[in-house]
């Protein structure tokens, strides 16, 4: 049998010019299909860190979650040691990012308390303070709650002249208006320890009746339980969890306290850390050719509740869980500024993120 197709109604010289124009037709229509194919095709999501990047510096990224997570740490630290106004704004994406972790830990089902200050009760508390050095300088520390800073307002006071505590806004505004040199720093702590240090100051507080409208209501959830308990311990954990405690600056992350305010930013020049006072107070002065000055560790100390402490400590020492879900609500601080994550929280994809973030370095990094 013939194995050519003909066309019966033409003659056979029309068949050849026909099926030329055919075959054409069908490869227009096959290249238009592909390209809308390759148009639908949905697009990849990019990380703010590239693949690239992080093979290059020898980082495995087989974890796509860690390594968005890393990109997302990475954008916190760009923008809030720069006091930028997106400082805020990234900071509430990475509590969106971690908030699904923290639920997990929990088995609840809590919304999301986000990131932000709760101006009322700070208003015309003079917690900042600035003064000039021996050299000239003008120096401005940015305190942050449950960071040493009463021993660092001590401090400064005896080596500087024109020493005065202030509230933001007029630190803020005092900095960007001087004509000396000038210079931003601020001390932070371990993530853990502090949130341990914070509870038992909000307890104290709340049994005295100090900043009463803010613990009220605190206060009346805890007096249920005996003071010194993990069990009243853990009603604060739980109250924790739900309202951040009023966003309250003695438990809320360290990071947070680097965003602008009012309008005003305040870049840090110099991160300390508490655990490394007096090497790391030496070298803000070093950093600034100066003389430096000796640091009393022991200057305006104040505990107002081992009792308190160690029934936290009591308390999250019962289950993994409650160290994990602190941890991952604390991310941005362990891993900005350069914590190590306790043993119960080096799990992926936290673990990898982190160890992700410390390898990428930052021009002009101010921590020490």
């Amino acid at each position: 049998p013939n194995a050519h197709l003909h066309f019966a109604a033409f003659p056979n010289r029309t068949v050849e010019p026909f099926m030329r124009i055919m075959v054409l037709i069908s490869i227009s229509f096959l290249v238009v299909s592909l390209l809308a194919t390759f148009q639908a095709a949905p697009v990849l999501e990019t990380c703010a860190i590239e693949e690239p990047l992080f093979l290059q510096m020898g980082i495995r990224v087989d974890d796509g979650q860690s390594q968005k997570l890393a990109a997302l740490l990475l954008e916190v630290r760009k923008e809030c040691l720069r006091a930028t106004s997106s400082c805020l704004p990234v900071l509430e994406t990475l509590r969106l990012a971690v908030w699904p972790h923290v639920q997990a830990e929990i088995n609840g089902s809590l919304s999301p308390w986000m990131p932000g200050w709760n101006l009322e009760p700070l208003r015309g508390i003079l917690a900042q303070a600035g003064g000039v050095s021996g050299m000239g300088t003008k120096m401005a520390f940015r305190h942050i709650f449950k960071a040493a800073g009463d021993t660092i307002f001590a401090n400064l006071q005896g080596v500087t002249t024109d020493f005065k505590q202030q509230d933001y806004q007029e630190l803020c505004n005092a900095f960007h208006s001087t004509d000396l040199k000038h210079i931003a720093f601020t001390f932070v702590r371990d993530p853990i320890s502090r949130f341990i240090s914070g509870y038992s100051e909000i307890e104290y507080r709340t049994r005295t009746g100090l900043d009463w409208p803010i613990f009220g209501s605190l206060a009346k959830l805890l007096r249920e339980y005996p003071v010194g308990s993990a069990v009243r311990a853990a009603a604060f954990f739980e109250e924790f969890l739900r309202s951040g405690i009023d966003v309250n600056g003695h438990v809320r992350p360290q990071l947070e306290f680097l965003q602008p305010l009012s309008g005003c930013s305040l870049p840090m020049d110099f991160i300390g850390k508490t655990e490394r006072a007096e090497g790391h107070w030496a070298k803000l002065f070093e950093l600034q050719n100066e003389t430096v000055p000796e640091f009393d560790s022991l200057l305006a100390l104040h505990s107002h509740g081992r009792r308190d402490e160690q029934a936290m400590k009591t308390f999250l020492a019962s289950s993994a869980k409650y160290m994990r879900a602190l941890c991952w609500l604390y991310l941005g601080d362990f891993a900005v500024f350069e914590y190590e994550l306790p043993n119960e929280c080096r799990q992926e994809p936290m673990q990898s993120a982190v160890a992700m973030l410390r390898r990428v370095s930052l021009s002009g990094n101010p921590l020490a």
